[in-house]
């Protein structure tokens, strides 16, 4: 397992080349459908124009994508493994899917139980959650060096801040990112909204998302539990 930083570096300009690299925030609308905007590009979203007001005006976004799915290796579902992957948002759709533009960064570690009793304990499952949470700021690290990364692409020194654009992972990872309950009959089992299990089967515009603010807010006053979170400290 590597810091991203230590891994990424030589590979962007083999994989996509300099005039990929720096995409500048743009409002592209490939279609409108009852008043909503479809977008292409990641550069074309409001998340990549907020990014962009958080570094200096000559430096540039790097977006990160992040690939993360346990997986069997055996017929029998006995052995498994648990890798992730990185892409950057600054390589066009079309050149990113294609599959030497993934680099695997590592394999996140798999605890073990002696027995079934063990696996369901709470003491197993926040050791799982540290375990997860601390390989990831591993990788991650350097992503919160305050004054960017460099990179040589095309024999060119170019200046970026890395950001973490998406994480792709099934349901359950999805919930350990997050801290969310692993358990669909929870008050709120989305880890992306704060929508009750009730009303998720007619879910309107409405919708408020989880984020930073609202669930430090369950996280400080100790009712975290009634959000579907984790008490975790991470």
């Amino acid at each position: 397992m590597y810091p991203i930083g230590a891994r990424t570096s030589g590979r962007l300009h083999r994989q996509s080349g300099a005039r990929y690299s720096i995409f500048r925030p743009v409002i592209v609308p490939l279609k409108t459908i009852e008043n909503e905007k479809s977008y292409g590009e990641q550069n074309s979203r409001n998340w990549w124009k907020q990014a962009k007001r958080s570094i200096l005006n000559h430096a540039n976004i790097l977006s990160i994508i992040l690939y993360s799915d346990a997986t069997t290796t055996d017929t029998l579902g006995k052995s498994s493994l648990h890798p992730i992957y990185v892409s950057l948002g600054n390589i066009p759709t079309w050149r990113r899917n294609k599959e030497d533009v993934k680099q695997l960064l590592g394999y996140l570690p798999i605890l073990s139980a002696k027995n079934e009793k063990e696996k369901k304990s709470s003491k197993f499952k926040e050791l799982a959650r540290e375990t997860f949470h601390n390989s990831i700021k591993f990788l991650l690290d350097l992503l919160f060096q305050g004054d960017g990364v460099d990179f040589n692409i095309d024999d060119k020194d170019i200046w970026f801040f890395p950001r973490i654009s998406t994480i792709i992972c099934d349901w359950p990872e999805a919930c350990m990112f997050s801290l969310t309950y692993k358990s669909v009959n929870s008050n709120y089992p989305c880890h992306f909204c704060l929508v009750q299990r009730e009303d998720l089967i007619n879910i309107r515009k409405e919708v408020i998302l989880r984020n930073h603010v609202n669930i430090k807010e369950y996280f400080d006053s100790n009712t975290s539990n009634l959000a579907g979170l984790e008490q975790v400290n991470n």
